[in-house]
């Protein structure tokens, strides 16, 4: 079956288009099965896990460099810990969410 994309890549530009070509194009919108996502819903749970594990390492590295007295570099690994923990939180929702965080929309 012919998808959206094909069909724009056959036609060209949308703005020279026809009404024919316009019409076809919103029927095919109408019977064309969605795109599915990239990741299953099991495998966004594997990414979120990946995620948390990556933030316990980050928060396990600023806590040795806080003791030993490197504050910035403690930092840095304290913002990737919470931004690893945001990524997890995201990933838990399913693509379609975690794609929305990560493209920032």
């Amino acid at each position: 079956m012919l998808t959206l994309d094909q069909y724009r890549d056959r036609h060209g530009d949308p703005i020279t288009w026809c009404t024919p070509e316009i019409d076809s194009y919103i029927v095919l919108g109408e019977i064309t099965p969605p795109e599915l996502p990239l990741y299953t819903y099991a495998e966004m749970q594997d990414i979120a896990a990946d995620h948390l594990r990556s933030a316990a390492c980050q928060k396990a590295t600023a806590d040795r460099l806080a003791a030993a007295g490197h504050t910035i570099a403690a930092g840095i690994h304290r913002r990737g810990a919470l931004e690893a923990r945001q990524l997890a939180a995201a990933a838990r929702h399913g693509w379609p969410y975690y794609e929305t965080y990560l493209n920032g929309w």
